[in-house]
């Protein structure tokens, strides 16, 4: 999750850029340029997203550890 924008970054807007993204490129119709820059825009947001769930699923382990310690 990009640190600048942490506060307006949303994970499913990130998902849905990806799926419009990834429907476009399957379309065919780009020219080669706009294809590379669109891939490099779908790996950026997915690793974005990777970041997201990791610290979303640190926080799920850290909550569950807290209930067995109890």
């Amino acid at each position: 999750m990009p640190k600048k924008a942490a506060d307006t970054w949303n994970y499913e807007t990130t998902v849905a850029t990806v799926e419009g993204i990834i429907a476009d490129l399957e379309s065919g119709s780009l020219p080669l340029a706009a294809v590379l820059s669109q891939f490099e825009q779908a790996v950026q947001a997915l690793q974005q997203c990777e970041t997201y769930l990791s610290e979303k699923q640190q926080q799920v382990d850290l909550l569950i550890e807290t209930l067995a310690d109890h």
